[in-house]
């Protein structure tokens, strides 16, 4: 099955992941502190980001566009590489996951581990949902900077580090735009393309 899905997901690109530096956005801000955006956000009742991620093992690269709904505790991320190539949706939620690619399905009891042990690298799923939005995971320690604008510089958690490179105001909140992960030889980029709240049956708000 690890051979499986690591084959799936490497046809998800044709390009290799480089480095590129990163200019940061034109200065916006959306007035709040760090605990009055993560309470906001917190508050909410679900969210939809979608955009593009680069992922260099130390060994093999791969690129993907994504999609990341999150709902109260559960959460759909599809990965797609050029023209629907090596489509890959996983839902569920933290105590159970369910892989789909190819009319293929595979039931995870143990979502991160086996997740990761079918990509053949770390894909920290359980903290995303709080990393996407430049929060940490209130379930493990951490260590951060914050900026004057209330949001994070860079954080440190779970054996990660995550460059916040820039920021970007989304309906009322000043949001991640491009994120870069370390994990030892583990380096993943993510970009964000749009971000908008969602109600709790799931509709796109504004």
């Amino acid at each position: 099955m690890k051979h499986c899905l690591s084959a799936m997901v490497a046809s998800l690109t044709l390009a290799g992941c480089a480095h590129v530096p990163t200019q940061t956005d034109s200065v916006q801000t959306d007035g709040l502190s760090f605990e009055q955006r993560r309470a906001a956000l917190e508050a909410l009742p679900g969210w939809e980001m979608r955009g593009r991620l680069a992922v260099d093992t130390g060994e093999r690269a791969y690129q993907a566009r994504f999609l990341w709904r999150q709902q109260s505790d559960r959460l759909l991320l599809s990965l797609r590489g050029p023209f629907g190539a090596g489509a890959v949706e996983i839902s569920g939620s933290d105590d159970a996951l369910t892989v789909r690619r190819s009319g293929e399905q595979y039931d995870l009891a143990d979502p991160e581990t086996q997740l990761s042990e079918m990509l053949g690298w770390w894909l920290p799923v359980a903290s995303l949902n709080d990393w996407l939005l430049g929060l940490p995971d209130r379930l493990f320690a951490a260590d951060s900077e914050a900026q004057s604008d209330g949001t994070l510089s860079w954080l440190e958690q779970r054996f990660w580090r995550l460059d916040y490179v820039a920021y970007e105001r989304s309906e009322e909140w000043l949001l991640p735009r491009r994120i870069e992960m370390n994990h030892e030889r583990l380096h993943l980029r993510l970009t964000v393309d749009t971000w908008r709240p969602v109600t709790a049956s799931g509709q796109l708000l504004n």
